[in-house]
């Protein structure tokens, strides 16, 4: 699995996401820190109140456990699929 690539269609692919966490996600993509993206990508979601889509959320979980997190990090977001 291609973490930099899925983690960033993810970001791309969330509708109303806010630029300035987009652009901080990428970075933190760039240097490889993809446990951080993907929080961020979660708290971002849950704080801002944005509805994703199904994929995407599968998107997300997928990678969770891929990379071994744990899943309390996404699971707050499943509320917000739409």
């Amino acid at each position: 699995m291609e973490l930099n690539n899925l983690l960033k269609e993810i970001v791309k692919n969330i509708t109303n996401f806010p630029l300035k966490d987009e652009k901080d996600i990428l970075e933190f993509i760039e240097h490889e820190e993809w446990g951080i993206a993907l929080e961020t990508i979660c708290s971002v979601i849950e704080q801002e109140d944005i509805s994703v889509h199904k994929d995407i959320f599968s998107k997300i979980e997928e990678t969770g456990i891929y990379m071994e997190m744990d899943k309390s990090v996404w699971e707050e977001i499943s509320k917000q699929i739409r």
